[in-house]
């Protein structure tokens, strides 16, 4: 249990810190990624797809550097399992559905915050969705330069998710450096990236890649053996990778990444209890996308 805490913590960070991005900068963004299968003996070896898409609204308020924003995602994951599982039910699709209001404001003594508050739903949507399947995730980030002449930044925060299971927030922390004009080197997990500034209109780095997700199920379903029932997929995939963006307009970003998982997760789940865990081999990963900024 504390794995899965620590891994999902590690999810919604990068995600955190992901949608905060897109909130200064873009106003859509698709997105594609494949992770592909290991050559495990078992045949319990899985792929995995996903293909994502958001559409940003900002609104710059009366007050000076105040903007709303309003974020509206989707996004499609496929599975395609080496032996797939004899369940009754199809679990090779799954969709996500998010809606996200942020906000950014300059603070007293150079202090700036960015906080958002997200409901979303991801589900195989086999039948009608209840209200038990709504997730809300929040996040409050507070950033500051603290040395002038080294350009450093911190950032410390909190993060709430209630698919956790603690009632309180969980606090966050990571620190931005900029050694030059061309370098940008963050420290901290799962922010963990050095980018090279290599022209006007080309970035080159390394990332540390971290994509999953968990998935309810609309209906319950018996496990194979039949003695315990399935409720929702976890998923989750850690690598890391080299990337390139490139502009190709003034406001259109072209974006690839590629690189090796080094820890992957997969399980069929009752609640917080494992049922069913796939032996998942490492393997390659890529991702590309397209992003259009405000």
């Amino acid at each position: 249990m504390k794995e899965k805490v620590i891994l999902f913590v590690s999810l919604l960070l990068i995600t955190s810190f992901t949608s905060i991005a897109q909130f200064g900068n873009e106003r859509f963004n698709t997105n594609y990624t494949h992770i592909g299968k290991g050559d495990a003996s078992t045949g319990s070896d899985v792929s995995f797809e996903k293909y994502s898409i958001s559409l940003t609204f900002p609104k710059s308020l009366n007050q000076k550097g105040l903007r709303i924003f309003h974020t509206v995602d989707y996004a499609k994951t496929n599975i395609e399992y080496g032996i797939v599982p004899d369940l009754g039910v199809e679990l090779e699709n799954f969709h996500s559905i998010g809606y996200t209001f942020g906000i950014s404001k300059p603070l007293k003594k150079g202090w700036f915050l960015t906080a958002f508050v997200k409901p979303n739903i991801s589900s195989n949507f086999d039948s009608s969705v209840s209200w038990d399947e709504l997730n809300l995730f929040g996040m409050a980030l507070f950033t500051k330069p603290i040395n002038q002449k080294k350009n450093l930044m911190l950032s410390i925060g909190a993060i709430y998710s209630n698919t956790l299971g603690f009632p309180a927030p969980i606090p966050v922390a990571s620190l931005m450096w900029k050694p030059d004009k061309k370098w940008t080197i963050n420290f901290g997990f799962p922010r963990m990236d050095v980018n090279y500034q290599l022209s006007p209109n080309t970035q080159l780095g390394a990332n540390l890649l971290i994509a999953g997700e968990n998935f309810s199920l609309s209906d319950k379903i018996r496990s194979e053996d039949g003695n315990t029932t399935i409720d929702n997929v976890g998923i989750m995939n850690i690598g890391g990778g080299i990337y390139l963006n490139q502009k190709i307009a003034k406001k259109i970003t072209v974006k690839a990444n590629a690189g090796h998982t080094f820890s992957r997760n997969f399980e069929f789940n009752d609640g917080t209890d494992k049922v069913v865990d796939f032996d998942l081999d490492n393997n390659f990963f890529v991702s590309a996308g397209i992003s259009i900024g405000i």
